[in-house]
């Protein structure tokens, strides 16, 4: 009994030497991540409504005209605009309950770019009708938009214009509304009556909208600033607002800084009225276009810097009239603008209003790129507010690699070098996932690829993504199926999770 004990064991032993020795010439098999999620049914061939629904609170007057009460709703959101701009169209079409009312029926949304964001400021665009309001309604708008936008946390100022101009809180436009804050504590009369006494002030501290030109001479970002107003004339105003500029923003960084506006003036800034249009006139010498530019400002951006913060803040002007040396600038080329580089922007009769240079403003998105140890880093890149959180536009971003103009620089880029717009051939959103479906191309440019190269490669673009509001999860497609892998280190089927641990700071 005991041999044939021992002739089992070393049998035993023999077959796992055996089994041993022929592991050893396998190639491992790719781990999978997370469990395989079923394939959508409906695999994404374009760039299909990618919404979320989210709960949300609608700031109304109460019945009583006291206060704004909030009203709780769902709103259906899309991960690809900022939340800001679906929440004004709800808010500006809620119909009221019970205890409150609906926002005043001249209360309407300009039909184009009612509502943009850049940085943490968001600004809306009212109609024509809109001017019909007293002031005293029209700042309860004003605030109830600001308790409804402010609400995530992403937004903390708001500004509200009628036909792109700002209406100030007095008939003869002389006081100026500043950026609207939360406020969900104070009833509307202290609001108001705190706001308005800036009408017999001798001076005022107010929340502006500072525009100041990004890195790479790309655009305008924004940036909110208590400033003080001694001086709470036109004159005055535009100098402290010009100063600001000059100092700098204090939150945002690698920016260009402008030269002293004050040291190039060659009058003092003035408001006046010309041809049915009153607008702030600013003389500069002929020293001030080589001062900017050598500061890598282009003078198209400047003047989109310029333009933006006076006419956000200033009440009751449509636009401003600019002097170089003896030159009126009527027209501009700008170069370095994501969109219109190169067309000639013209200024009827020399007014340059803030609509003209919608081109110019950009918000930031969030991107994730290696650095030198193999980690992933985020930066931030100013990119144009309207493609700020677009999926197809943040993969793009993504491809292009790290860029001089991010806030990181000298970073790797993750996605293989030859990756195309047309290699996504579609997107999709199912409740917190978001669906990517490639060609074949992916797989092909990814050939040869080492695995940690395609673990940032998947990490880079799935943290990426899941910056956006709403977005958990990534799953990625090839041609419509999931292939177990796409260099042959990471197992591709199912859902990609952010990973925090391949970030470094």
């Amino acid at each position: 009994m005991k041999k044939m004990k021992s002739r089992l064991a070393a049998l035993l032993l023999c077959l796992m030497l055996l089994l041993t020795g022929c592991a050893k010439n396998e190639t491992p098999a790719v781990q999978p991540t997370l469990p395989p999620a079923a394939l959508p049914e409906n695999v994404p061939l374009n760039d299909s409504m990618q919404t979320h629904v989210s709960t949300v609170l609608f700031y109304l007057p109460s019945q009583d005209g006291v206060r704004l009460t909030a009203v709780p709703g769902t709103a259906e959101l899309s991960i690809s605009r900022h939340s800001a701009q679906s929440l004004c169209q709800l808010l500006f079409s809620h119909e009221g309950t019970e205890g409150t009312l609906p926002l005043p029926a001249d209360a309407v949304l300009s039909e184009t770019e009612a509502a943009e964001v850049s940085g943490n400021v968001a600004t809306v665009n009212l109609a024509g009708s809109a001017l019909r309001l007293s002031h005293e309604e029209l700042f309860t708008v004003g605030q109830a938009v600001a308790n409804t936008l402010c609400q995530f946390g992403d937004v903390q100022y708001v500004n509200v214009l009628i036909n792109g101009v700002q209406p100030g809180l007095d008939v003869a436009a002389t006081v100026p509304a500043g950026c609207y804050r939360q406020n969900t504590r104070d009833d509307l009369n202290t609001l108001w009556n705190r706001a308005s006494a800036a009408r017999n002030a001798q001076r005022l501290t107010a929340s502006a909208a500072l525009y100041f030109p990004a890195a790479g001479a790309r655009g305008v970002v924004c940036e909110a600033q208590d400033l003080s107003f001694s001086d709470l004339t036109p004159a005055g105003m535009m100098k402290t607002l010009l100063e600001a500029l000059h100092a700098g923003p204090r939150t945002l960084t690698g920016l260009p800084a402008y030269p002293d506006f004050s040291a190039h003036l060659l009058e003092e800034p003035q408001v006046i009225e010309r041809n049915g249009t009153r607008r702030a006139v600013l003389c500069f010498d002929e020293a001030f276009n080589g001062a900017i530019i050598e500061n890598g400002i282009t003078r198209s951006v400047m003047v989109a810097s310029v333009v933006y913060t006076l006419c956000t803040f200033l009440p009751g002007v449509d636009g401003v009239e600019m002097y170089i040396g003896n030159e009126q600038i009527t027209s501009l080329t700008p170069s370095g603008i994501y969109t219109g580089a190169g067309e000639t922007i013209r200024f009827s009769d020399g007014l340059m209003q803030r609509s003209d240079f919608s081109a110019f403003l950009l918000s930031s998105c969030k991107l994730y790129f290696a650095d030198e140890k193999g980690m992933l880093k985020m930066v931030t890149r100013s990119v144009p507010f309207y493609e700020s959180r677009n999926v197809r536009q943040i993969v793009n971003q993504l491809a292009r690699g790290s860029q001089s103009y991010d806030s990181l620089e000298n970073l790797g880029g993750v996605l293989p070098e030859g990756l195309r717009d047309a290699d996504l051939i579609g997107v999709a959103f199912e409740k917190d996932t978001l669906i990517l479906n490639f060609s074949q191309q992916l797989v092909s440019l990814c050939e040869g690829m080492d695995d940690q190269t395609e673990k940032r490669m998947i990490y880079g673009l799935v943290n990426t993504l899941c910056e956006l509001e709403g977005v958990k999860k990534v799953q990625i497609l090839v041609e419509g199926t999931q292939p177990d892998s796409l260099a042959g280190h990471l197992y591709l089927p199912g859902v990609f999770l952010p990973n925090p641990d391949m970030v470094t700071q």
